[in-house]
């Protein structure tokens, strides 16, 4: 289960001050609902692009409940799943503002994160109309996404209700977002940094 934390900062000040360390689990576990405290199961790493444009690795903190035995990991917002590069950075492409210089090493995986979006509108749309009530009546990419911020007050608003309601991301559906599906052992839940999710 992978839930995301509402880190205040960016990459260089997760990584600087070691912020992986001081995460506490959430409570009730989002599993099966056990207020016992989650057992510290250590940490898991990925990598990430910085403000900078370089790419470093970063720790991803893991839990385990001591009942249903499940694994909850704090992924901090400004990552996304599956995604090496920044969530800021593919938002700022996305809305069509351009690669910024420092992410033109990037900007392969962000002409991906585009055609993978463009592909995704189609059942998003839907998803979303259905949730939310809102469409985007065949507007061209760049404005369904800033329609979305839009109306949502932000990409990583929007990216949390999006996951909330209808169990999918901006850019796709992955099966580690729904939970109990045949593979899947994450969610995604916002809750600020150090504290547990609301109940």
């Amino acid at each position: 289960m992978q839930v995301l934390v509402a880190f205040p900062g960016d990459p260089e000040s997760y990584l600087k001050s070691g912020a992986e360390r001081s995460m506490t689990p959430p409570s009730p576990c989002p599993h099966c609902g056990s207020h016992r405290k989650l057992r510290l199961l250590g940490y898991y790493e990925r990598f990430i692009t910085t403000t900078t444009g370089a790419l470093e690795r970063m720790k991803v903190r893991r839990f385990r409940c001591r009942d249903c035995r499940h694994t909850v990991s704090l992924l901090p917002n400004f990552c996304l799943s599956y995604r090496l590069v920044r969530g800021e950075s593919v938002a700022r492409f996305l809305r069509g503002d351009g690669i910024d210089a420092l992410d033109l090493p990037w900007q392969e995986l962000l002409l991906r994160c585009r055609r993978r979006f463009e592909s995704w509108i189609p059942k998003l749309e839907e998803l979303t109309h259905s949730a939310f009530g809102v469409h985007w009546n065949g507007l061209p990419p760049h404005l369904v996404w800033t329609g979305m911020e839009a109306f949502f007050g932000g990409w990583t608003e929007a990216r949390h209700r999006i996951l909330s309601r209808c169990g999918v991301t901006m850019l796709g559906a992955y099966c580690c977002h729904a939970p109990g599906v045949s593979g899947g052992d994450h969610i995604n839940r916002l809750f600020p940094s150090g504290t547990d999710p609301p109940i």
